[in-house]
């Protein structure tokens, strides 16, 4: 599709620009469309309904619904989206604790160590490295997302958090073992994406059917333990309800393709792009002031997104120049090589002709020199 090929352009800038979009205005979504009290379990069953109905409608309109399918086996399926999904859930799990640890402010601040560990896991994973001063722009973004949430945090009310010394270490622990896991996680998803070659729409749907098993085994855990919930699922949505829900979906769709197009780290510039426009969306439609820290934030990310653009690795000349230094060194010598770039004349010299008698004069293959050399001559050479 003509729309595809655009957002795909400039390896997947059209995309990073629809999730920054989607993850800034996500929270202003749920906040004006979801009615307080409404069970998350529900919200995000139903966002990864929305997201196989859309990964399958999109497999259908671009006609490679076939071609996906082709080979699909249930062997394939867990082996790419359950290890992932194992990840997800591991980490999901740690965040919860790690949230009832910690305070808010520290949560978040550890909690961007991700954008880090997501960068180690794709160089040991998927070998993509980072240069020096790509490097410096990954700790600029990940200063950024410190003070963009610890501003965000600290707009927070006050929880109560069990505060004994060890009860924090446990969700510092927590917190930066959730932090490791979305970077595994990531790093998985992009090597399964773009070495293994699997379609993105597949693989979404797929992890979206895993999470949707999942969400509906802990529903039916509850009921047998008999912790069943006063009212349903869905007893409090409304159709206002499923404009977040499908743009969270939808998002996800959006998250594969830029694993495959893009890479998990340029995710992370994303994310936090959307992070500082939730924060003007607040102060535009909500009224909030902007913090000085987000104020600060904002040149931050601007200096990152040009220094990690602009200085590249210099991997890849070093690897075109170890290339052309191997492909060269299965040649035949350098005489032969530049006998090989002679043109054949039109006199009946074909390319068939072996490299000794193309290298045996400086003229043209057919000329009147080649043809006066004797079959001795030749040996002799």
């Amino acid at each position: 599709m003509a729309l595809g090929a655009l957002l795909a352009a400039n390896n997947g800038l059209g995309y990073l620009a629809v999730h920054a979009v989607q993850f800034g205005a996500q929270p202003l979504l749920s906040k004006s469309f979801v009615a307080p009290g409404t069970p998350s379990a529900s919200l995000v069953l139903g966002a990864e309904v929305a997201k196989v109905i859309g990964c399958m409608g999109m497999l259908r309109a671009e006609g490679g619904m076939k071609e996906a399918l082709s080979g699909w086996t249930f062997r394939s399926f867990l082996l790419s989206a359950g290890i992932p999904s194992l990840t997800y859930l591991a980490q999901n799990i740690c965040v919860q604790v790690a949230y009832q640890k910690l305070d808010g402010i520290v949560f978040n601040i550890l909690n961007q160590t991700k954008m880090l560990f997501t960068a180690f896991f794709v160089y040991v994973i998927v070998g993509r490295r980072q240069s020096l001063i790509q490097c410096l722009a990954l700790g600029f973004l990940t200063l950024a997302g410190v003070l963009v949430s610890a501003s965000e945090a600290s707009k927070v009310p006050e929880r109560p958090i069990n505060g004994e010394l060890g009860s924090i270490t446990i969700g510092i622990c927590c917190i930066l073992v959730a932090s490791a896991l979305s970077g595994l996680g990531g790093a998985i998803s992009e090597w399964i994406l773009q070495r293994k070659r699997r379609n993105s729409y597949l693989f979404s749907s797929e992890m979206a059917l895993l999470g949707c098993v999942v969400i509906i085994a802990g529903q039916l855990t509850n009921c047998v333990s008999g912790a069943r919930a006063s009212e349903g699922l869905f007893d409090r949505w409304t159709l206002r309800t499923l404009i977040p829900v499908v743009t969270q979906g939808w998002g996800g769709i959006v998250v594969g393709l830029i694993a495959k197009t893009s890479g998990s780290v340029r995710k992370g510039f994303a994310v936090m792009v959307g992070l500082i426009l939730s924060c003007g969306l607040k102060c535009v439609v909500q009224g909030e002031r902007l913090s000085a820290s987000t104020l600060v934030a904002v040149p931050l990310v601007a200096v990152s997104i040009y220094l990690h653009a602009k200085h590249p690795p210099s991997k890849v000349a070093i690897e075109q120049q170890n290339g052309h230094k191997e492909q060269n060194g299965h040649k035949e010598p350098a005489s032969q090589q530049s006998s090989s770039t002679i043109p054949a004349g039109s006199n009946g010299v074909k390319l068939g002709e072996s490299a000794l008698q193309q290298s045996s004069s400086t003229s043209p293959a057919g000329s009147n020199d080649v043809k006066k050399r004797s079959p001795s001559a030749a040996r002799d050479a």
